[in-house]
């Protein structure tokens, strides 16, 4: 009796040991699950070696979804994409944050398994707002603005460009309902003439949304700036020749007036000045000097010099002088051989 005792025991033994090892070669898998709020999520429960054991997704009250292809939840937009001896997939449509959570994936094995699959719900942020000073900033100046990315689950993260040149900003994360998040990041940027025009972005991130931007256009003011090009001559200058002189100038605002001046001394009074243009005909060294184009705005005042310096005018050099042609004489000599003599 003790042996049959024993050979039940050794039989149930091997037995179970059988279930657990054909249990454990069905491998249940499944995957976790992010999807954009309003959009449709695909959970699928895969079976590795399946024997027929059946398959069923529950939701996370663990409610059965799915039993094998039946669906006894009353929620029709659960809907059957596949089903196989290998693999149970549903899809889940017009997803909304109520259906976040854990979905289980069970296999009736013994012991039954279970796998599960973690439904992420994202929602993304509203339109980026910036806000900030929209009047026109002076040059060496600091301008602030505001991004803010609304009710995103998760925070959104804001990032700064000027440019093609990431700027630092300061953000701030705020929770508001059901998990959702609004995030506000701050810009503080000191400005020159070059920023006149650039455009600051403030760039959203989150995985819910791509290429997601606001951008304001920089307006910065700035005093003239101011070169003098010289029109005529375009080699020395030189007594008796004439001196044309351009001013250019460029400024925000546009430069109100421009001015000739020299520096120590008065304008020659036959010079001619014309708007941005000086014109001194017949120069002589009595001009010699510095020349100031000086050019003013709201902003500022700024100025650029010519240097004038007057050199002799060019010499005629004589021309060649003829001298009187050679004559050459030739004086024979006397004979003196012998032959000669009386």
């Amino acid at each position: 009796m003790a042996y049959g005792f024993i050979s039940s025991i050794f039989l149930w033994t091997t037995f179970s040991a059988v279930l657990l090892k054909a249990a454990q070669s069905q491998n249940l898998m499944t995957d976790n699950v992010s999807v954009v709020e309003g959009e449709t999520a695909i959970i699928s429960c895969r079976v590795k070696n399946n024997d027929d054991s059946v398959i069923q997704l529950l939701n996370p009250n663990r409610q059965t979804i799915y039993f094998r292809d039946m669906r006894p939840l009353k929620d029709a937009r659960f809907q059957l994409v596949n089903f196989s001896e290998n693999e149970l997939r549903v899809a889940l449509t017009n997803v909304s944050l109520s259906d976040e959570g854990r979905y289980v994936c069970q296999l009736y094995t013994d012991p039954p398994q279970e796998a599960y699959a973690d439904v992420t719900v994202l929602v993304p942020p509203g339109n980026p707002i910036i806000e900030g000073q929209e009047k026109p900033v002076t040059e060496g100046n600091e301008t602030e603005m505001t991004c803010t990315a609304a009710s995103s689950k998760p925070a959104a993260k804001i990032r700064w460009l000027k440019g093609d040149q990431e700027l630092p900003g300061t953000s701030q994360v705020e929770p508001t309902y059901d998990n959702m998040y609004t995030v506000s990041s701050r810009l503080r940027v000191t400005v020159t003439k070059e920023d006149d025009g650039v455009a600051v972005r403030c760039i959203v991130e989150h995985p819910a949304v791509k290429d997601f931007q606001a951008q304001r256009i920089l307006e910065v003011e700035y005093k003239p700036e101011v070169k003098i090009l010289v029109e005529y001559p375009r080699g020395l200058t030189r007594e008796g020749e004439n001196l044309e002189l351009t001013c250019r100038t460029r400024g925000k605002p546009e430069p109100q007036k421009v001015n000739w001046i020299k520096v120590d001394d008065d304008v020659p009074s036959h010079a001619v000045i014309t708007g941005s243009d000086l014109l001194i005909e017949n120069l002589n060294k009595s001009y010699n000097g510095t020349y100031r184009c000086v050019a003013a705005n709201s902003i500022g005042e700024s100025y650029d010099d010519y240097i004038l310096y007057v050199y002799d005018a060019p010499t005629t050099p004589p021309p060649p002088s003829t001298a009187p042609p050679t004559t050459i004489t030739t004086t024979p000599l006397p004979d003196t051989t012998q032959g000669g003599r009386l």
